[in-house]
């Protein structure tokens, strides 16, 4: 399937990619289908394929916040798929990248899951006052490469 997007111009998709959101992510609820484009260890994009300018940043959360636990009701899990095979859940949270890169932040509150196998997604709202909806990801990305560096 060849998907328009808003800034990777056309891309050939194939249908096994295709994410369905029964009930939209918060903001577009009335978009169900999705794909996760350009994924790498830390960023990707979730497209509509129902409207090319709906795209949103999203980040590999347990990548960049390996202490991120979110917890999720069971029954909400399930509502995307069983929970039989391990690594079938990846979790992601959307980003806000303001022209000030310095304040770009991530919404750890509400947490995009994917089902891998079943090809279900959903955005949820932590009921714990744990995490922030505007969690600075600058400082968080400039505090892990400076871990790396030390590392190395």
């Amino acid at each position: 399937m060849l998907v328009e997007t808003k800034y990777f111009d056309k891309v050939e998709v194939e249908d096994s990619r295709i994410i369905n959101f029964e009930h939209g992510v918060f903001g577009f609820s009335e978009y169900h289908k999705f794909v996760v484009l350009y994924e790498n260890e830390i960023l990707c994009w979730l497209q509509s394929i129902e409207d090319r300018d709906v795209v949103l940043p999203m980040i590999c959360t347990p990548l960049v916040f390996p202490k991120y636990t979110p917890e999720v009701d069971d029954e909400i899990i399930l509502s995307i798929g069983d929970m039989k095979q391990d690594n079938y859940l990846s979790i992601f949270t959307i980003m806000v990248v303001p022209s000030d890169i310095e304040k770009m932040t991530t919404n750890l509150k509400a947490p995009i899951i994917i089902n891998n196998n079943t090809k279900k997604g959903i955005q949820v709202i932590l009921e714990s006052d744990e995490y922030e909806i505007k969690h600075n990801l600058y400082e968080r990305l400039r505090q892990s490469q400076s871990k790396q560096k030390v590392g190395e």
